[in-house]
């Protein structure tokens, strides 16, 4: 029995092609979003043993054969983002790369979200199961959903795209915003990995690789930062420890663009997007938080 599969109503405004990104690659936006869908379908049908419908089946324990309503959430340059209902009581979020993304980056932070987990489970979101249609140009892979979670974001100030009661940009108070700003980069240094000598690399704190729970209190700047999560991790920089906190300290003074020369030649590591500038203070509190977070965690 093959389980049917609901696309939409979705919850973003105007749904995904709005969103979809692919220029130069000689086909409609239509038709890029129709690779999407059938890519979608192949990946929730429950017909193989290798869809992301079967193996989590295995893993969580739920009827494959009940309906899967896949819903547009959110997107960015590399990925659209859908939450996908398995069952009443389960949701999860999926990942599939954008039109002009080639294949293999999404199988990448996959399995680099995979290796935080490794070294802490507790501040990252968790990668559950993995798929790609090749003939279709696309893959894509499910992960923990939090539920109506707060993107961290830049725009027009720093703050947060929440999705209720409707999606909309909340500012942040500067005492919100510099706790958030230190509390990012505790988790960085809270996922330094000790056993490879390497650090998260490629970040683009400016909207795409952190989001609060909804636990977080806008007007409390001193619950940020256990209702933080990491939700994406495109690479790593190899070096001890001493050279990325080093790392941090220099290249989080300046705000960056991904497109940005220093960015795109390499010059810059670890801050590859985050348009606006983090101060001393802020970053210096933020890795006294990270070490003491390791060290709850029995890592030096």
């Amino acid at each position: 029995m093959t389980n049917p599969i609901i696309y939409g109503p979705h919850l973003f405004p105007y749904g995904p092609e709005p969103y979809i990104k692919a220029d130069g690659l000689g086909i409609s936006t239509e038709k890029a979003h129709e690779n999407i869908i059938q890519t979608l379908v192949a990946a929730f049908s429950n017909k193989n043993p290798g869809t992301i419908q079967s193996q989590l089946s295995k893993r969580l324990g739920f009827d494959s054969n009940k309906p899967v309503i896949l819903s547009f959430m959110n997107w960015g340059d590399m990925q659209l983002v859908y939450l996908t209902v398995l069952s009443e009581k389960l949701r999860v979020a999926t990942l599939i790369n954008q039109p002009h993304m080639p294949l293999g980056r999404v199988k990448e932070e996959f399995d680099n979200l995979e290796q935080l987990v490794k070294i802490d489970p507790r501040f990252v979101v968790k990668p559950l199961a993995y798929f790609a249609l090749k003939e279709k140009g696309h893959e894509l892979y499910a992960s923990e959903y939090v539920d109506n979670a707060r993107c961290v974001a830049v725009h027009n100030g720093h703050g947060v795209y929440d999705p209720l009661p409707y999606y909309h940009f909340d500012k942040f108070s500067p005492e919100v915003s510099s706790a958030v700003n230190s509390s990012m980069i505790a988790l960085l240094v809270n996922y330094y990995d000790s056993e490879k000598r390497r650090g998260l690399a490629k970040t683009q704190i400016s909207g795409n690789d952190f989001i609060l729970t909804r636990n977080f209190k806008k007007d409390n700047p001193n619950i940020v930062q256990p209702n933080m999560k990491i939700i994406a991790a495109r690479g790593f920089v190899e070096a001890s420890m001493d050279e990325y906190v080093n790392m941090i300290e220099q290249e989080f003074l300046l705000g960056t663009n991904r497109n940005g020369r220093d960015v795109v030649s390499g010059k810059i590591k670890v801050n590859h997007s985050s348009k606006h500038r983090m101060t001393p203070l802020e970053i210096e509190r933020g890795i006294e938080m990270g070490l003491r977070l390791r060290k709850q965690h029995n890592r030096q």
